[in-house]
């Protein structure tokens, strides 16, 4: 995205994604190639268990690797993930592996989609410059006003201009409004990721979401219910 780069915190959470990303695929390509030179119902059961063990040690991993700048939110739900994991792993049916051995995929694709929104959500912010935030809705919306783009700031228009202009630090809802931006985004147009600011949602009592941003604890709440949105219509 122009104007927004990688901080080395955020640099930390893009390898992590891309180790678990690379350690699947190979996962996924010895499972095909063991299943395909023996048949699904002949897969030796002494490769099951070293396929196993190899998956336990990457969900391991990956929770002893988190890194700190991860939202208590989403760790929490990570390690939800891989408790379960480890517990499916833990209890294969003998007679029907392959069946576990999906679930732990569509499990990790869960957990590598989290720290992948985290990633997307987060880039960026860390340089206490306001230019590049403005700079990324200006990019992300380019059909929308300048006076849409500022009340979701939650400053005016002109306020607005000239942090784009000058920089500065950037006020807290600017930066929850870039962040809740790059979520939805990926799944809707820019006239879409405006409608979303202003939808009333019984999830907040009636509320708009633009009603609540200006309110520092309804933060997590916007932003959860922003990632459900593109998990829900990137499926």
């Amino acid at each position: 995205m122009p104007g927004l780069v990688i901080d080395p915190e955020q640099q930390e959470l893009a390898d992590l994604e891309q180790r678990i990303s690379s350690a699947l695929d190979k996962l996924r390509e010895e499972l095909e190639a063991a299943a395909s030179d023996a048949g699904i119902s002949a897969i030796d059961p002494d490769y099951v268990l070293r396929w196993i063990e190899t998956a336990r040690r990457l969900s391991v991993q990956v929770s002893n690797d988190l890194p700190t700048q991860l939202e208590p939110e989403a760790v929490a739900e990570i390690r939800k993930i891989i408790i379960n994991l480890l517990d499916g792993l833990e209890h294969v049916d003998t007679a029907r592996p392959l069946d576990a051995l999906d679930r732990f995929f569509v499990q990790s694709e869960a957990m590598r989609h989290i720290i992948r929104d985290a990633l997307d959500e987060r880039a960026g912010l860390h340089e206490g410059d306001a230019r590049p935030l403005i700079a990324y809705l200006k990019q992300a919306l380019p059909r929308i006003t300048q006076a849409d783009q500022a009340r979701i700031a939650g400053i005016s228009t002109r306020h607005l201009q000239r942090l784009g202009k000058e920089g500065g630090e950037p006020p807290r809802q600017l930066v929850l409004a870039v962040r809740l931006v790059r979520l939805l985004a990926y799944v809707w147009n820019p006239e879409g990721v405006i409608a979303w600011f202003h939808r009333e949602r019984t999830e907040l009592d009636g509320h708009a979401p633009i009603d609540l941003m200006s309110n520092p604890g309804f933060e997590q709440v916007l932003l959860r219910l922003a990632r459900e949105g593109r998990a829900l219509h990137a499926a």
